[in-house]
């Protein structure tokens, strides 16, 4: 089974998995703000992860000056 996703379905796909999840306590000021931020990355990237994705889905791009 070869289904293809464009962007648009995919980030949709994202968005709907981001609006399932609980949402987190307001934190009264973070004491260190790189490491909520790492944080959220490592979260974010673990979301991301479970999404399998062929590599075919987004093209190559190559930046000419």
């Amino acid at each position: 089974m070869n289904a293809k996703i464009t962007r648009r379905e995919l980030a949709a796909a994202a968005l709907g998995s981001a609006a399932a999840l609980p949402a987190a306590p307001p934190q009264s000021a973070p004491e260190d703000l790189d490491t909520v931020a790492k944080e959220q990355v490592r979260k974010n990237a673990e979301e991301l992860a479970k999404f399998d994705l062929p590599m075919s889905t987004e093209p190559a791009f190559q930046f000419k000056a």
